[in-house]
């Protein structure tokens, strides 16, 4: 029998089977009565998945920021909260990154620019 006590280990769980089990655990804590002493694990189960799925969320997002930049000027890293920007403004246009960071045009061997870049 499992020891009711100890952390869920979901870590080595793919993203899909996070969502899969997320599903199924909300399913079957919907069917349980409320007074019913599975909900204790089941709640156990979907706070591990759920607090899995956002870590892996928010390391995903670190490790590739993407600013999202909107025609009104708002500008954020979380695509959540841009969205409901959009949905509160529905007039507003996303905007791309791209007219924003200057085109970077490679120097070539030998210039005087690319020897200054060498000495600094």
């Amino acid at each position: 029998m499992p020891d009711p006590c100890r952390p869920r280990d979901v870590t080595r769980l793919t993203a899909g089977k996070l969502e899969q089990a997320s599903l199924e655990l909300q399913a079957s804590l919907a069917l349980a009565r409320p007074d019913s002493p599975a909900r204790g694990p089941l709640l156990a189960h979907l706070s591990a998945v759920d607090t899995e799925l956002a870590g892996r969320q928010r390391t995903a997002r670190a490790a590739s920021p993407v600013i999202y930049l909107c025609s009104c000027g708002f500008g954020t890293d979380d695509p959540d909260w841009f969205d409901g920007h959009q949905f509160q403004h529905p007039g507003h246009d996303q905007r791309p990154m791209a007219r924003y960071l200057p085109a970077r045009k490679p120097v070539p061997l030998g210039s005087p620019c690319y020897d200054a870049r060498l000495s600094i």
